[in-house]
């Protein structure tokens, strides 16, 4: 709550929720004791134990809140195993990864979701930004309330489910950025969601009941289908111009460290040759002084390691290159149409036209590398 989710836990404090972090080893139904809801955000290769998945299964069943948030892949991506706990309600995550070419807040992976079904959590909510999500199969007495239009892919798949089991409730994301600061959380339906959520998670809420957003929603249902238009929303626009800014300075931060590790790898590259060496001296001699048969060529000669490092290199600079293009025809497509404001279209594509010279530049240095080392064979 303390980084990924400290504006999420400053909400719910503001609406009187108190919030604390679970820090014990294990899962333990002690622990659990006065808490009204568990929040699992999208643990990453790790899997709760029989035991614990047991304990949570019983806190929800005795009158418990329990929300588990996923990312694209789902449990397989991911390599946890939360449907295990969400699949004794009907919910489970799928190895997929939504995307949505037409409804969305500037990429196809940031969907715009619209199609909301009557029910506390989604009182007052017209639309939410559920970024890298997987979808969720939900079956038996598991209610999707959150799905993705027709052009997505998955279409018409769950993102977000719920379920009641006895007095307790689960709710499934199949994003945890949903909640994310800086990520979904700015996104005004996503905060109003957040908190409805809680409140029923906690009980606070007793009744499902459409809200009359949704009323509004189901008649300009076929409308919105119709058009099949993108919902433009300014934050969520804000958020991913301040996104691709942030993607464009990792692209740089990403070459420094490569530059850093290439000479860690030249390093080590120099002891392993030195070791070659050395070991092909002592085969040479070995065969001379004792008879042994050892073949005498046992690694590649230096001028062929070389060649093939090169190969390697260049390889990697064209990999890098058509990111950099990919990104930089993007940011054009955007400022083209409108999307993208000039200061910051100017400032992007100044900075990624440096990158590309910069690796065309290496890329000519390698070439002639290459040229010359065939040439002297």
């Amino acid at each position: 709550m303390e980084s990924t989710y400290s504006e999420l836990g400053q909400l719910l404090r503001d609406n009187d929720f108190d919030v604390e972090a679970y820090t014990e080893f294990m899962i333990l139904a002690k622990n659990l004791k006065g808490a009204e809801v568990m929040v699992f955000g999208c643990p990453n290769s790790s899997k709760i134990r029989p035991a614990e998945i047991d304990v949570l299964q019983k806190f929800v069943k005795n009158g418990g809140g329990l929300i588990l948030l996923s990312l694209s892949g789902g449990d397989r991506g991911l390599m946890n195993n939360m449907s295990k706990i969400s699949g004794e309600f009907g919910i489970t995550f799928e190895n997929t990864a939504v995307k949505d070419d037409r409804s969305n807040a500037g990429l196809p992976t940031m969907p715009i979701i619209t199609d909301i079904v009557g029910h506390p959590a989604t009182e007052d909510v017209s639309d939410l930004l559920i970024p890298s999500a997987c979808s969720l199969r939900v079956t038996g007495k598991a209610t999707a309330i959150a799905i993705t239009s027709e052009t997505a892919d998955p279409g018409k798949a769950a993102v977000v489910a719920i379920a009641e089991i006895g007095k307790g409730r689960v709710m499934c994301v199949g994003s945890y950025e949903v909640f994310r600061k800086g990520g979904g959380l700015k996104h005004k339906g996503n905060a109003i969601f957040a908190l409805n959520s809680f409140r029923w998670l906690s009980g606070e809420f007793q009744m499902a009941k459409p809200s009359a957003v949704v009323k509004e929603q189901e008649k300009g249902r076929k409308k919105k289908e119709e058009e099949a238009e993108p919902v433009a929303d300014t934050g969520a626009a804000a958020d991913f111009e301040k996104t691709l800014k942030r993607l464009v300075n990792a692209v740089f931060d990403l070459q420094k460290d490569i530059s850093k590790v290439k000479d860690q790898v030249s390093s080590v590259e120099s002891n392993i040759e030195m070791l070659r060496d050395q070991f092909q001296d002592f085969a040479e001699k070995t065969q001379q002084q004792l008879g042994i048969m050892i073949p005498s060529k046992q690694f590649k000669t230096a001028d062929e390691r070389k060649s093939a490092s090169i190969d390697a290199d260049m390889k990697a600079l064209k990999k890098e290159m058509r990111s950099v293009e990919d990104l930089r025809k993007h940011i054009e497509n955007r400022h083209s149409s409108g999307a993208m404001p000039e200061e910051a279209y100017t400032e992007q594509v100044v900075k990624l036209d440096v990158q590309i010279k910069s690796l065309k530049k290496k890329m000519d240095e390698k070439s002639k590398e290459l040229e010359a080392l065939t040439q002297s064979e």
